[in-house]
């Protein structure tokens, strides 16, 4: 496969990515605040709780077997169960049936999430750092149109909206499948091996990106749990928060705001790492920007620019955050020799664990916050929290890998 055929067919998967991405981003606002509305905080997080625990699920079952990642057909397959799971939705009003069909969603995701970014990876040259900052670029600009249409239509035409959210998901099923078989199709496209080391000169190397991180792996993949435990509580709280509280806003300018930040910063941010050092170092950084933005919410009450200030904040601790802990598993995963499907399978389980448990938490502690008439309740705890996760990261990384 040539770079000019390879770069083409990373094209047709992240297309199909900023299609799915901008569905979920149409829906999920909308679909929370109208179930946090209609019955409580604690429902609408069910459904982001169902969508993660479908995740967890699908994504433990692909890090046991290969063949869900491998396969053309079962990525398709599931990328479409995915899209018909979200598009039932729209015609269900009990709340627990909705959280059952983002669970089967869920599912759906994880079982095909895992086998997207290998076959990414299987594509040869490729750079992993540029790649997983162009799946996240992908990723985020899908949400940025996504939450726009949201903000436009609004929440009284959800069956429009889940109609064209399937439309997306069979567009993207449809984009994958032809990437996948032209990578498939490569007789010279195995998974990739470590690149020989280079001559010695005498100076001590520069880290590649592609080397295992200098923490080992699965501390590392623990506390990427606990950092999405807690990146997941703005997606519950804004929505709840919001209308309460900023009613002025709509209720998906905040994600869209984050999405942009994310747009214009993304490529040029992820660039500046210098090998698994570099890439540690955006970890930590993504951690404290999350810190902050909870700590700005906490005193923002009803102003208008605190609010979209700590959106921006949340964008930036993705900007650093996600690419990199991306380019630190593939580099274990490669240097070790191990199922790259299977590796990122394993950091899917991960987030997605604390994703699940993170949703719950994020409604019930709106709920409680709405009980006391402390809305600072609900973003002051995350952000001690995230305070907590800095001072252990920053001593866990002056600590020697065992």
């Amino acid at each position: 496969m040539t770079r000019t055929r390879s770069a083409f067919s990373a094209r047709l998967v992240f297309t199909g990515v900023a299609l799915a991405s901008g569905g979920l981003a149409f829906y999920l606002p909308l679909m929370l605040s109208t179930v946090g509305l209609a019955h409580s905080g604690a429902w609408a997080a069910g459904i982001l709780f169902g969508t993660n625990l479908g995740r967890l699920v699908g994504s433990h079952f692909a890090s046991r077997h290969g063949v869900v990642t491998q396969r053309r057909g079962a990525v398709v397959g599931n990328i479409l169960l995915e899209g018909v799971a979200l598009f039932s939705m729209a015609f269900i009003a009990a709340p627990w049936a909705l959280v059952a069909l983002a669970t089967l969603a869920g599912l759906g995701s994880g079982l095909s999430f895992p086998g997207m970014k290998s076959f990414l990876m299987r594509l040869p040259g490729v750079d992993s750092a540029r790649v997983f900052a162009g799946l996240s670029l992908a990723l985020r600009l899908g949400m940025a149109v996504g939450y726009l249409a949201g903000a436009l239509v609004g929440g009284d035409h959800l069956a429009a909206v889940f109609g064209v959210l399937l439309a997306m998901f069979v567009g993207y099923a449809g984009f994958m499948g032809l990437a996948m078989r032209d990578i498939a199709s490569d007789p010279v496209a195995p998974e990739p091996v470590p690149a020989p080391a280079p001559p010695s000169t005498g100076a001590p190397p520069a880290a590649a990106a592609d080397t295992p991180p200098a923490i080992a792996l699965t501390p590392m993949l623990l506390a990427n749990a606990f950092f999405w435990f807690l990146t997941i509580q703005p997606s519950v709280t804004m929505s709840l928060y919001v209308p309460r509280y900023v009613p002025g806003l709509a209720v998906s300018t905040t994600y869209w705001v984050s999405t942009v930040t994310v747009l214009l910063l993304q490529m040029r941010v992820t660039r500046l790492a210098r090998g698994s050092a570099g890439h540690l170092a955006f970890l930590r950084i993504g951690i404290a920007c999350l810190g902050a933005a909870f700590a700005l919410m906490a005193l923002a009450g009803g102003h208008l620019a605190p609010v979209l200030a700590a959106a921006v904040l949340l964008a930036l601790s993705q900007v650093f955050y996600a690419p990199s802990l991306d380019v630190l598993v593939a580099g274990d995963a490669r240097a070790r020799g191990l199922d790259l499907g299977k590796a990122m399978a394993r950091q899917l389980f991960w987030q997605n664990l604390g994703m699940m448990s993170g949703s719950l938490f994020a409604g019930a502690l709106f709920d409680e916050a709405l009980r006391r008439a402390m809305p600072s309740l609900a973003w002051s705890i995350p952000a001690t929290c995230s305070l907590a996760m800095l001072v252990a990261w920053t001593v866990a990384m002056r600590r020697p890998k065992a």
